[in-house]
């Protein structure tokens, strides 16, 4: 099943233009993995929803992905060691964890 990110307001816009910004710079199609997360105090845990993860079990894409949202993308320019894009795993599997905030902008 396919889930067309664009049409999901309840995802905030900067993440749904990233996450659709990376799929076709890319030319891949990825399979999200976790999305709104009822327990969560994070930013998996807000609306609109502030992140997204992906699966990517290809970590040399999942760096070049990583390097090219975070010189694209300043999550708070307030808080400069805070990323828009990580590549982990959080114990669950390597993925890419796109997350968004209020300040977030484009370089």
């Amino acid at each position: 099943m396919k889930i067309d990110i664009a049409q999901l307001e309840f995802i905030e816009k900067n993440l749904r233009f990233i996450a659709l910004e990376i799929e076709n710079h890319f030319g891949v199609e990825f399979t999200v993995t976790s999305l709104f997360r009822i327990d969560d105090k994070g930013v998996h845990g807000t609306l609109p929803l502030r992140a997204i993860d992906l699966r990517c079990r290809d970590s040399k894409m999942g760096l070049l992905i990583v390097q090219y949202v975070n010189s694209h993308w300043i999550y708070d320019s307030k808080r400069p060691r805070k990323v828009c894009c990580v590549f982990h795993n959080a114990g669950s599997g390597f993925h890419l964890h796109l997350q968004t905030h209020p300040k977030t902008r484009r370089i």
